[in-house]
This record gives structure tokens, C-alpha cells and sequence, in this order.
């Protein structure tokens, strides 16, 4: 069955998100460093952001669906995956201007964290991307194959009547 790559991401997201909700709580009993529960609580807060956009963009693909029936659903996912795509590069150059801005090492480190979480949203993205291009590659090799093996087979089926022809041809009556 066919899912949406945005989709597929926001469970991704949904896991990591999951996963540091975990840390922050363990980290928060066993008392650890507290700037390190802060950026924690940061990606969390940056994952729920990328989330929002990807809801956003997923509801503006059904209405879009709804109004443009003669769109694809892969045009369609196409168009939602590089709208995505473009506000992520979007605010990761905001927050590289605020981190070129920023004073204080610990601004600094906090802008960083943030830039990476958003470049590894774009890194799972870009690996959803590819795996459905080794698939579309896959299957046009495939179809390749079929369509060789069939003018091989198309071959072999005239080849009895080539060799008929040749033969009548070739034997004196």
C-alpha cells in the first residue's frame, strides 16, 4: 500500500519526538545538566514545528485534491514533499543569520542544535525521496527486461519461419 512521504515522516518525527520526551524525563530524575534538558526540550519543540508544516501542507494537498481533480496524487505529493523541502531551507537560513547575530556561546550552541534537527528532518526526507526513486528505477529496469525478454521471445516465434523460408529458399524443388 501507498503512503504519503510526508506522512511516513511525521512518524519519524512522532518516534524521535517520543523518544526525547523519554530522555528529557530521565534526564530530569536522575537530575542531569539542565542545558542539556533545555535543548532537548528545544528539538522536541522544533520537531512539533516541523510537524505543524507538515499537517498544514498535508491538508492544503486534500483540499487542493478535492479542486484539481486532473493532478495526480504523485504530483500532488511531489508538490507538498518540496513545499516542505523549501520552508525547511527557509528557516534554516533564518536561524544561521540569527546564529552569525548571536553573541553568547550558549545562543550560539542553541541556534546549532536547532539548524541540525531541521537539516536531519531534510535528511529523512531526502532518503524517503530517494527510496521511491531506487523504486521507480527498479521497475523501469524491470519493464526493460520484460521488454527485451518479449522481442527475444517475438524472435524465437518468427524463428521457425525464417528458417522455413530459408531452407524452401534454399532446396531445390
Amino acid at each position: 500500500m501507498y503512503t504519503h512521504k510526508l506522512i511516513i515522516l511525521t512518524r519519524i518525527l512522532e518516534e524521535r519526538i517520543g523518544s526525547l520526551i523519554e530522555e528529557v524525563e530521565i534526564a530530569t530524575n536522575v537530575k542531569l545538566n539542565p542545558l542539556y534538558i533545555n535543548d532537548c526540550k528545544d528539538e522536541i519543540e522544533f520537531l512539533q514545528w516541523a510537524m505543524r508544516i507538515i499537517r498544514w501542507i498535508l491538508d492544503q494537498t486534500n483540499d487542493d485534491k478535492q479542486l484539481q481533480l486532473g493532478l495526480t496524487n504523485l504530483h500532488l505529493e511531489l508538490d507538498g514533499s518540496q513545499k516542505f523541502e523549501n520552508i525547511l531551507h527557509e528557516k534554516i537560513q533564518e536561524l544561521e543569520i540569527e546564529f552569525e547575530d548571536s553573541v553568547t556561546a550558549r545562543e550560539k550552541e542553541v541556534l546549532t542544535n536547532r539548524i541540525d534537527t531541521l537539516k536531519c528532518v531534510l535528511g529523512h526526507l531526502f532518503n524517503l525521496k530517494s527510496r521511491d526513486n531506487m523504486q521507480v528505477m527498479e521497475i523501469a529496469d524491470t519493464n526493460n527486461s520484460f521488454q527485451i525478454t518479449n522481442r527475444e521471445r517475438e524472435q524465437l516465434i518468427k524463428m521457425p519461419d525464417l528458417v522455413e523460408t530459408e531452407l524452401g529458399t534454399q532446396l531445390p524443388k
